[in-house]
């Protein structure tokens, strides 16, 4: 009996003893877990230093799929006591097998393969400790929250420019989009991220395997929209496709890929107006493709021309477009008796829009191209009208010009035969360098500014002719800085010059004179203004000039030494230099030919043309009635005789009404 006490007495000890020992690699449980990890300032880094939370929230853990897995359900080899080495990885792929071997085979899980960093894995999308299923509103991976957890990634500038991804803002993009707007307004049903480029084996467009891969794309975007993929697979651009043709568009080429909008909206590329415009001419005014394909070429051009364009550019959303006569997914040539253009089915085709429409509409063409013989009616309207034109105003402007040239040389007999001198022979050759080298410069400058305008492609069509507009530009510049460095020292160191200075400053009887000529051209007084060597006119135009040239040389020098000002400068300031050269340069072409060509042109005292610039010298009966006052002076002076003139030059109003009342 003893002996069988002490056996039941050893084993009981060697059961607690094994127990106890077993208790040593027990899993350890959740709550076991959180005596550490429920502790929110728990942290450890990783190898590059960085702090990582160790926190872990066990309200959201217990909404997980995974809440009945425990720790040790992902986190393998974890105990009840605490590990003094952290445990290894989480491998999701010991119970989801398939999805890991699609993520390894996708381009995120190749990225990862490689070495990438910040390539995306499982807890990037489905998160850490709260794991919900796919058709959980709350999942990250809902289909109504998939847009905004790729864009974490997808629409991160610094993200975007370290991997140079193609496509900077595609959440943006997509959530203005026909599919966006959808799915803000509650439709989960439509197409989001993982229904064109797949979840875990998501691949890159470059990839024939690939859902966004070129070729693929129809198919693609069929799966929601199974009729058009119908219609397509059948047209031009389908058939074209399946035979392997690259240049044949896809649905992206016309929707584009995430901005798609509906055709109502006038910044979508389906719109009535864009369509002939923008989205269609990207292949159908191409001569590469039109040569290589055997397309008729300038067919876009002809629609431009046409009735329908002007509507369609007025706002009319009811003016016919490419598609409107072509159809949008079912395009096929002329010849096909399926072809919504083909001489059977247009009285119907226009008859959308012209009612009874009948069999005369499908007589004759409809991109008529005159130039060529096919239209044979307009070709000879059009040659025959071109040479009445041609005759009719070619002798219309040949007797206006022969009328012209005998004011124009009446004018310039008169203005040489003056004695009263304006201008000497070294300010006429001033004048003329300041106009060639002024002319140039605004030619040359804003020709750098709108390189591809008819009137400047020529001077940036070639690497040579680029180099040449250069270096024309600068010579300009140096004789412009050239006329102001004499202007200057002309003026500080002559008589003359310093008397042609003081003249040109403006003083108060400026302003009356402002007022007077107003007064005087709007009919209120019948007294003309008093001017003397210069008018308001004149020295306000001179003044601007001297500043204007200083502005333009103190800014166009830091542009043509770009290098050695930034040395000193910031940048910022050589971009505040180019703002004001060009802004100052259209200020002053504006105004040389609002203000200095009416004075040289169109003022009815000068018309057809003020040849002082040429002579510098006007006739006595011209300087007393547009200076009257610098006149007398002259006359005081003995510089002219003034025998002519006894009467007095400055009339009062009471004179002149007297004058007028006699007259009656």
């Amino acid at each position: 009996m003893r002996g069988r006490q002490s056996n039941f007495i050893f084993t009981f000890c060697l059961l607690i003893l094994v127990l106890l020992l077993a208790s040593t690699g027990n899993p350890a449980t959740i709550a076991e877990c959180l005596v550490c990890h429920g502790d929110k300032s728990l942290t450890t880094t990783d190898s590059t230093g960085k702090e990582i939370s160790l926190f872990v929230d066990h309200s959201v853990f217990a909404k997980s799929i995974h809440q009945n897995l425990g720790c040790d359900g992902c986190h393998q080899g974890v105990l009840a006591e605490p590990h003094a080495t952290p445990p290894g990885p989480v491998n999701c792929g010991s119970c989801h097998q398939e999805e890991a071997s699609l993520y390894q085979a996708g381009f995120h899980g190749q990225k990862k393969l490689e070495g990438t960093a910040n390539a995306p894995d499982c807890k990037d999308c489905h998160s850490y400790h709260r794991i919900r299923k796919a058709d959980d509103p709350d999942a990250d991976t809902y289909r109504g929250n998939q847009p905004k957890m790729c864009a974490k990634c997808h629409s991160s500038p610094v993200t975007v420019r370290k991997y140079q991804m193609p496509i900077p803002a595609p959440y943006q993009e997509y959530m203005e989009s026909v599919h966006g707007i959808s799915l803000k307004e509650g439709n989960d049903g439509v197409a989001v991220c993982s229904d064109c480029h797949k979840s875990h084996d998501l691949k890159p467009p470059s990839d024939p395997a690939s859902l966004t891969y070129r070729t693929n794309i129809p198919s693609t975007c069929g799966q929601c929209h199974p009729s058009e993929l119908e219609e397509y697979s059948k047209d031009a651009h389908g058939s074209a496709v399946r035979e392997g043709v690259a240049d044949a568009p896809v649905c992206t080429d016309c929707h584009t890929e995430h901005a798609i909008k509906t055709s109502g909206d006038k910044t979508s590329s389906t719109f009535t107006a864009n369509l002939s415009k923008v989205t269609c001419t990207r292949c159908h005014s191409q001569e590469r493709i039109d040569k290589k394909y055997g397309l008729v070429s300038e067919r876009i051009t002809t629609y431009l021309d046409s009735y329908h364009t002007a509507g369609s550019v007025a706002g009319d959303t009811t003016t016919a477009s490419c598609a409107s006569c072509h159809t949008s997914h079912n395009i096929r040539p002329p010849d096909d008796p399926l072809s919504s253009i083909s001489q059977i089915n247009l009285p119907q085709t226009c008859g959308k829009c012209h009612k009874g429409a009948g069999a005369n509409f499908s007589k004759g063409s409809i991109h008529i191209l005159p130039s060529t013989k096919k239209d044979i009616g307009v070709y000879w309207v059009r040659r025959l009208y071109l040479g009445v034109i041609l005759l009719t105003i070619g002798l219309m402007l040949a007797h206006n010009a022969i009328v012209m040239i005998k004011y124009v040389r009446d004018r310039y007999r008169e203005a040489k035969s003056g004695n009263v001198v304006r201008f000497n022979l070294v300010e006429i050759m001033w004048h003329f360098l300041l106009m060639v080298s002024f002319t140039t410069l605004v030619i040359t400058g804003f020709a750098f500014r709108y390189p591809d305008f008819w009137w400047s492609s020529w001077m940036t069509h070639s690497p040579t002719a680029f180099a040449a507009r250069v270096v024309a530009h600068r010579v300009a510049g140096v004789i412009f800085i050239g006329l102001f460095i004499y202007s200057f020292l002309h003026a500080g160191l002559t008589k003359r010059g310093r008397g042609q200075i003081l003249s040109k400053i403006p003083v108060i009887s400026d302003v009356r004179n402002v007022v007077q000529n107003m007064l005087w051209s709007l009919g209120f007084s019948s007294r003309e203004p008093m001017y003397d060597r210069y008018h308001y006119a004149e020295k306000a135009e001179y003044w601007a000039l001297m500043w204007g040239g200083l502005v333009m040389i103190l800014t166009g020098l830091p542009l043509w030494f770009e290098n050695s000002f930034l040395a000193y400068f910031p940048r910022w300031l050589l971009d505040v230099c180019k703002a004001i050269h060009f802004y100052e340069a259209c200020l002053a072409t504006l105004a040389i030919l609002v203000w200095h060509f009416f004075y040289m042109i169109f003022d009815p005292e000068t018309y057809p043309v003020n040849f002082l610039f040429l002579t510098g010298t006007m006739t006595e009966e011209e300087y007393l009635k547009r200076h009257p006052l610098d006149y007398q002076k002259m006359i005081a002076r003995g510089e002219l005789a003034g025998e002519e003139y006894e009467e007095p030059i400055i009339e009062t109003e009471v004179e002149e009404d007297q004058e007028k009342k006699e007259d009656l």
